[in-house]
């Protein structure tokens, strides 16, 4: 499947009704290809984007070698963050975090020179973290509770 046509057929697609899409993806093991807007659409209106855009794949059937199936959503909530563009727009937001061997929840205070900063909670106190960008294996936005 040539992921880059399908990306840019979607593109087209989200720009010429004023979406945002934010990412496509072909999973191989279970054949789905995954269709993330950043929107925030309510159940009708996702829907009715899910048809469009099944409709408007078919046009591709001869870009799939076999069948698959199609999953449209949104980003949601926990959105991740993908790379230091996103990553310096979330500073002042509560994120998570995953390192090699150790997790961290708290609020991004600063990006700069390859350098995360975190206050996160421990136990009854604050502390500061700081996280080297290279480390990093998975970031997203996160919900505090």
């Amino acid at each position: 499947m040539k992921t880059e046509k399908i990306r840019n057929v979607l593109n087209e697609y989200a720009d010429k009704n004023g979406y945002k899409l934010f990412d496509v993806e072909y999973h191989a093991n279970d054949q789905t290809l995954s269709v993330i807007f950043d929107e925030e659409f309510d159940m009708t209106a996702l829907e009715t984007v899910s048809q469009e855009v099944s409709d408007l794949l078919d046009k591709y059937d001869d870009e799939f070698a076999d069948r698959y199936f199609l999953d449209v959503s949104t980003v949601g909530i926990e959105r991740p963050i993908r790379n230091e563009e996103e990553l310096k727009a979330a500073i002042g937001q509560y994120i998570y975090a995953r390192c090699k061997e150790e997790e961290y929840y708290g609020d991004l205070l600063s990006y700069a020179e390859g350098i995360l900063e975190l206050q996160v909670r421990d136990k009854t106190r604050t502390k500061n973290v700081s996280l080297a960008y290279a480390d990093v294996r998975e970031m997203r936005y996160a919900v505090r509770f």
